[in-house]
């Protein structure tokens, strides 16, 4: 027996709902660039992981990815994923209110003088978010999130590139591949 349309397109069977109902999308301003992006030092590597964190509910608003891909290595296969879920989200009609982050802290330690590759940790909350992956679906209400993230980065002659990331587990549990701060752009998929 055919299944309807529908069913094809709702395979989790979630309640239906109406565009014009749904939270509006944010406009958001692309984010300045911070001065110290383009240093080889362990301010530009930190400058470069708060941009990312900071541009990340622009990204997830607006389908724009430029941020994040003048800041990743293509190489990078997390960041790829949350690439990959910002423009699947946006060629959905999909879209996040809220999920901004905020960095409380960063700490840098890299190898050679200028630095060449490091570790930037950042402390961060990101804020509850609401987001709208598919606009005839209910929105998915996603709580917010406190925790370390651990990138690396690496220095491609002119600016610093994330090359890895995830988020530092609880005391006592094992390391994440970065899935609690892609929880909004992994239910896209």
């Amino acid at each position: 027996q055919p299944q309807s349309p529908q069913a094809l397109e709702n395979p989790q069977n979630r309640p239906t709902a109406v565009p014009g109902e749904q939270p509006p999308r944010p406009d958001l301003p692309r984010p300045d660039e911070p001065a110290g992006l383009p240093q080889q030092s362990a301010e530009g590597a930190q400058a470069t992981l708060t941009y990312l964190l900071d541009s990340y509910d622009y990204m997830m608003s607006s389908g724009d990815t430029s941020v994040w891909e003048d800041s990743v290595d293509p190489k990078c296969q997390v960041c790829g994923r949350f690439l990959d879920n910002a423009q699947v989200l946006e060629e959905q009609g999909g879209y996040l209110v809220g999920g901004a982050f905020e960095v409380h802290s960063t700490t840098f330690s890299g190898k050679g003088e200028p630095p060449a590759t490091g570790t930037v940790v950042a402390e961060f909350t990101q804020e509850e978010s609401i987001l709208v992956d598919d606009p005839h679906l209910q929105a998915n209400r996603l709580g917010s999130v406190t925790g370390q993230l651990i990138a690396t980065v690496a220095w491609d002659g002119e600016r610093w590139r994330v090359t890895d990331m995830s988020i530092a587990p609880p005391e006592g549990e094992a390391p994440s591949d970065g899935g609690g701060a892609s929880d909004a752009g992994g239910a896209a998929g």
